[in-house]
């Protein structure tokens, strides 16, 4: 069964998982500079996932404010006093739940191992999504630029063991504790991206 996910999901475009990655980090100055990479893909670089691409930034415009787009994502994704949706690997990899558990060492050995360090000023774990899609950018974008059949196989190892067995969950968790359409949808396109579901035949492949 992994070996058939491997061989149809796909790469990713890297442009699209770097713009995604972008998305997801916490809107300090506004919402539109996490979704400028989203909105300056072109035709090639979005896709099958075009429509679903519109939808999230058409949602992104419903912000009444910047403060509110900052509370949707820290309720959601922060907490004061929990997190509604966690984004991290080690939250449902670890059976207690644990922030920074083993899934965060292990894929912090695996970017380093690509030679990627992360930002000595980030304070997140390295398994938080957004640090997850920036890494599959990376691989998919190595993948693009050589053609090496090695970096597709890193790109589907690292889905496989570090996203598909959670991401699901969290997209039911942001479902249901948003209290705005934004998330809900970019989300869903960060699912449908990562399992290259678009229901056409243009979908970015890599190959």
């Amino acid at each position: 069964m992994v070996e058939n996910v491997k061989q149809t999901m796909g790469v990713a475009n890297a442009a699209l998982l770097a713009a995604l990655s972008q998305a997801f980090t916490y809107p300090a100055t506004s919402i539109e500079e996490t979704t400028r990479g989203l909105a300056s893909l072109d035709t090639n670089e979005l896709g099958g996932f075009a429509d679903l691409v519109e939808d999230a930034l058409a949602k992104s415009r419903g912000f009444e404010s910047l403060t509110a787009a900052q509370l949707a994502y820290t309720r959601l994704f922060i907490g004061s006093m929990r997190m509604e949706a966690p984004p991290y690997a080690s939250y449902y990899l670890e059976k207690e739940h644990t922030l920074f558990g083993r899934a965060a060492v292990e894929v912090e050995a695996i970017y380093r191992q690509f030679g990627i360090e992360l930002d000595s000023k980030e304070i997140a774990p390295p398994d938080h999504l957004r640090f997850l899609l920036a890494f599959l950018s990376i691989l998919a974008k190595r993948h693009e630029d050589t053609g090496e059949g090695a970096f597709a196989e890193a790109y589907a190892d690292f889905c496989e063991d570090y996203l598909f067995t959670w991401i699901d969950d969290c997209k039911k968790l942001v479902d249901r504790n948003a209290e705005e359409p934004y998330y809900p949808a970019l989300i869903a396109l960060i699912v449908a991206v990562l399992k290259n579901e678009t229901g056409t035949t243009g979908a970015p492949t890599g190959d």
